[in-house]
């Protein structure tokens, strides 16, 4: 049985997808490969379409309105015409069952969106492989049964011809189990390389595989570095404890570039080897079939296989063969691309810590300068008034240096908190309190500063509040941090608002001022370091955009989570804490660790 190549390119392949786009990618790969490509977007009309010409192959979507991908296979399945026409399942259903409910309903394969065109590609050549070797296998066998009715018509003149016949049949009918016991090995070797994110499992899977299912004597992977321009023998499957002949030979071939290269230019190629007299006096002589390894034109490397020079590799085992270096091809650059994600991720980690590190070096360097700055600006203030030549523009200027030091130090404080949260060097330090009490406390000079600026700052708190355990510090700082920032964004006559509910078993704390909003792109970003919302910075002098990042990474130490919400003319942050008992003791046990 051969399998026109010309023959699969040129196969009919019905799409059926409810989404234009998909429909309009799947059918530009499949027609850049010379698939001719009919394509619809509803599971009826597919129905319709495949009835008036049964296509070879079907790319069927899942979920579809009016009727399912999984309906859609029923009723081919149901009707003669399409019956045995190959299904592939596309969809963005990736569970278990729901590949399960794909092939017990007769499909043939499935691909989970987003999908790779080379996945695409091999999986329906694959099929349509399969397909067209079931379909030569069928009329093979339609043949033979027309060859056994006419013997058993002509039996008594054609006796003597009757045994060609029947052993004609035993061969054919071995090629026929053959057939199907290398379609499943292909299958059971396609799904171990497939699944593996290993290189060196590919290869030696793909080796060994070959070297049991095949009956070789032995079987090599050679490996082709493009960058170096080299090629080793790294993997190997053999019957006897070593072949270092047949090694020997790989290794002079490959250090003939020239013609190792030419011999990679084939699909396969085959020849018999002869080898020096062996050890005990016979000369070796191996049918030989080495098959590279291409992805995008691109040589990974080869397979060797070796077996008795009497048993030359037949058309099954060498399509086998290919088949399977395409399954191998594709596996290596899919374990490639996640090495290549995993170096880029640890590399990415690496230069955030390189980076963390530099900021929290740079904060402590920088901290002690800024605070001698200060200290020396008020003994030079000291000195000036003692003189009499503090006038106010020395006041004015010793003002603006004690507002920028501050500003300096604040920055450099909340980098090494931001630092020392991250790397959980920030203890807690446990406490009750009474919330009617300590909000009041808390903000009381944000009260005095709102009145000053005309603004009203209110204090809701719902009756029954319990009590509440936490790092009053941190909570503090958190609360401080929320209602300085309504105050600077409030614009005048406008109100700000603390609340305070219990719900269920956790502490909803909020902070609400009226007549400003945030746009609802900026709301996702609220809370990243040095970010500041664009245009509102025209309200008030713009901070350092670490007073909302360290309010975010505080909440997270308190095993809390905060929110942001903005509503008409008004924003809402709402801080959320734990109340339970047991939330008590997990927090002094990670103190205690």
């Amino acid at each position: 049985m051969s399998l026109s190549k010309s023959s699969i390119h040129s196969a009919l392949i019905l799409l059926v997808d409810d989404t234009p786009d998909n429909l309009r990618l799947l059918a530009k790969i499949l027609e850049s490969q010379g698939f001719k490509v009919k394509k619809t977007v509803s599971g009826k009309m597919a129905i319709q379409a495949a009835q008036i010409e049964p296509p070879d192959l079907i790319l069927l979507d899942i979920n579809m309105p009016e009727i399912s991908g999984y309906e859609v296979c029923q009723q081919l399945k149901l009707q003669e015409k399409t019956a045995n026409v190959p299904i592939i399942f596309i969809s963005a259903l990736d569970q278990t069952t729901d590949k399960i409910k794909a092939f017990e309903l007769g499909g043939a394969d499935y691909i989970t969106k987003p999908f790779q065109e080379l996945e695409v590609l091999a999986r329906v050549q694959n099929q349509l492989i399969i397909y067209e070797q079931r379909q030569l296998l069928i009329a093979q066998n339609q043949h033979l049964q027309q060859e056994i009715q006419e013997r058993q018509q002509a039996q008594s003149a054609l006796q003597e011809l009757n045994k060609g016949f029947e052993k004609q049949i035993i061969e054919r009918t071995k090629q026929l189990q053959r057939a199907l016991e290398f379609e499943e090995r292909l299958k059971r070797i396609t799904d171990t390389v497939r699944d593996s994110l290993d290189e060196g499992q590919i290869w030696q899977a793909a080796v060994a595989e070959l070297a049991v299912g095949l009956e070789l004597n032995c079987c090599y992977a050679t490996i082709y570095n493009s960058e170096l321009k080299v090629c080793s023998i790294e993997y190997g499957y053999s019957k006897h404890s070593n072949n270092i002949c047949v090694k020997n030979f790989i290794e002079q071939v490959t250090k003939w570039s020239d013609f190792y290269q030419k011999l990679l230019q084939e699909q396969s190629t085959q020849f018999c080897l002869y080898l020096p007299v062996s050890d005990d006096g016979n000369e070796q002589k191996y049918a030989t079939l080495l098959c590279p390894i291409f992805d995008n034109q691109e040589i990974l490397g080869g397979l060797w296989l070796f077996k008795s020079a009497e048993q030359a590799f037949d058309e099954l085992e060498v399509r086998l063969v290919k088949q399977l270096a395409n399954q191998c091809a594709i596996a290596l650059r899919q374990a490639r691309l996640y090495q290549a994600a995993q170096a880029q991720v640890q590399e990415l980690q690496r230069l955030n810590q390189l980076k963390d590190d530099f900021l929290c070096s740079i904060s402590h360097e920088l901290r002690n300068p800024v605070a001698n700055i200060k200290s020396f600006i008020q003994l030079l203030e000291t000195e000036l008034t003692g003189l009499n030549q503090h006038n106010q523009k020395i006041s004015q200027c010793f003002t603006t240096l004690h507002e920028e030091c501050e500003g300096e130090l604040q920055l450099i404080q909340d980098l090494l908190d931001l630092q020392y949260l991250n790397a959980e060097f920030y203890p807690l330090q446990l406490t009750t309190i009474n919330l009617y009490d300590w909000i009041s406390y808390t903000i009381e000079v944000f009260i005095i500063q709102s009145q000053q600026q005309q603004k009203s700052l209110q204090i809701q708190l719902e009756p029954d509040l319990p009590l509440l355990t936490t790092d009053i510090s941190s909570l503090s700082r958190i609360l401080r941090e929320l209602v300085k920032n309504a105050c600077k964004y409030t614009p005048p006559g406008e109100t700000i608002t603390v609340t305070a509910h219990q719900q269920d078993d956790k502490l909803h704390l909020c902070v609400i001022n009226s007549g400003v909003e945030i746009p609802e792109v900026e709301l996702s970003r609220i809370f990243d370091k040095f970010y500041r919302i664009p245009n509102m910075g025209r309200l008030t002098p713009g901070g350092t955009g670490l007073g909302l990042a360290l309010v975010k990474k505080l909440v997270e130490h308190l095993d809390g989570f905060i929110f942001v919400e903005s509503r008409t003319r008004e924003i809402c942050f709402t801080l959320v804490l734990p109340l339970l008992l047991h939330t008590h003791e997990d927090m002094v046990r990670k103190l205690d660790d």
